[in-house]
């Protein structure tokens, strides 16, 4: 844990953090009410608390307090300074101090050997399904970004569920999307209730399952039954022109003219008192969510899964979206010319070699990024916090691969289409390892 010791707040935050969390952990606490079970579970947390990175005082004071929770004598005093030090009434401070020091414990201290990030990247040099890195912690745990219909969830669930059923460990597998449930736009990217009810019927001892409609990357970090870090974080298709431009590289001017010229001219309107943006194009007028080029840039999703995961995966990129995200992972700034745009009249001159490498990989094929040209070693969008610690943002692993959808690696709907799209060129995949 963090060598600097957490003050009251700081300490009544993890304790929140750590029940919202956890809903699974929080519902089993209950049993932990019962005085034969408190008692025989209250030397493991007094344990924790000794061992904890918290203020000395705190450290006295919660322990009294719980050594005086089930005695009639001074109980009164004891009940207060649980409610004082956690922000909860006696009874929930309790069961949320059960969930953060006992039944949390092994997932917010996963081992070294099996989270650092020498391991992972040998796991994935070694397996050709990226996913199943999930088969190789105590505490499986995916966010997908972006989810879309749920049928990459539905897939993975059916891929990796019957294993750890057999090695009786839950899979945690969170979703969230921009779309708003109910929006009149976005046609087939909606979530599909089917699946959904499909989902949630699992049980928690197998699979414990969210989703977040109305959500996008700015919220997320405010939303209740988030983990603190996942195994994985995946993003399928990442939208374009959202991450198709990074702002610290192109003048707002610029993009605007290029989107002008590229995609048509646009407005903002309302279709049935909702919000939608309006295209022009071909000769067409279309219509998508008001927020459709509203542009975050790669850095924004980089920092996201850096801070979230210890690999990210990125599949069905997009060329568009492909060689911005690249030129942010690339050490050498000439792969970051200021307000050019990445068309592939330039792209040639300004990838060089590892353009004329990448571009003449099969689908299929795979490549280590650090082979073809040196990795950033610190990302530029500051220091990632995780679980009270702070360090350098990094990618130790890129690995660079072709295609839209592999064989026996689990996808998404948006993935499938691209088959039909006669104009697009073939995808990539981006996995990553964060150090």
């Amino acid at each position: 844990m963090d060598d600097q010791r957490l003050g009251l707040t700081a300490f009544r935050e993890r304790i929140k953090i750590s029940r919202e969390s956890s809903p699974h952990h929080w519902e089993a606490s209950r049993k932990f009410m019962v005085p034969e079970t408190f008692q025989a579970k209250l030397p493991a947390l007094i344990q924790h608390i000794q061992e904890a990175s918290l203020d000395p005082t705190i450290q006295e004071r919660l322990i009294a307090a719980l050594q005086k929770f089930s005695q009639p004598i001074g109980s009164k005093e004891g009940n207060q300074i649980l409610k004082d030090l956690t922000g909860f009434p006696p009874s929930k401070a309790v069961r949320a101090l059960m969930v953060w020091g006992i039944l949390n414990v092994n997932e917010e201290r996963e081992s070294p050997e099996v989270y650092s990030g020498i391991r992972w990247e040998e796991i994935l040099r070694d397996v050709s399904n990226p996913y199943d890195v999930l088969r190789q912690t105590p505490t499986p745990s995916l966010l997908d970004i972006g989810a879309g219909d749920l049928s990459f969830e539905q897939e993975l669930v059916d891929h990796y569920v019957p294993y750890l059923r057999t090695q009786r460990t839950p899979l945690t597998l969170h979703a969230f999307d921009r779309l708003m449930p109910g929006s009149r736009v976005g046609g087939v990217y909606h979530k599909n209730l089917e699946r959904e009810r499909y989902l949630q019927g699992f049980s928690s001892e197998e699979l414990r399952f969210k989703f977040w409609g109305g959500m996008g990357l700015e919220t997320f970090s405010k939303s209740k039954g988030k983990l603190s870090r996942y195994t994985v974080s995946t993003c399928h298709a990442p939208a374009n022109p959202t991450f198709a431009y990074e702002p610290s590289r192109l003048a707002p001017e610029i993009i605007h003219a290029h989107l002008q010229s590229s995609r048509g001219n646009y407005r903002k309107s309302r279709y049935e008192g909702e919000p939608i943006l309006e295209v022009s194009h071909r000769g067409r007028t279309l219509t998508f969510p008001d927020w459709k080029f509203d542009i975050l840039g790669p850095l924004a999703l980089l920092k996201f899964m850096a801070q979230r995961s210890r690999v990210g995966i990125l599949s069905a990129i997009d060329d568009g979206v492909f060689w911005e995200v690249l030129s942010q992972l690339l050490a050498d700034d000439r792969f970051r010319p200021r307000n050019e745009i990445f068309t592939n009249t330039v792209l040639p001159a300004i990838f060089g070699s590892v353009y004329e490498e990448l571009t003449s990989m099969a689908v299929g094929q795979r490549k280590d990024l650090s082979v073809l040209a040196d990795l950033r070693d610190s990302m530029p969008f500051g220091v990632v916090k995780n679980e009270g610690t702070q360090r350098p943002p990094r990618f130790r692993y890129v690995e660079i691969r072709r295609g839209a959808v592999l064989g026996g690696v689990p996808s998404s709907f948006t993935a499938r289409q691209f088959s039909e799209m006669k104009e697009e060129s073939t995808p990539w995949w981006v996995i990553m390892v964060t150090d």
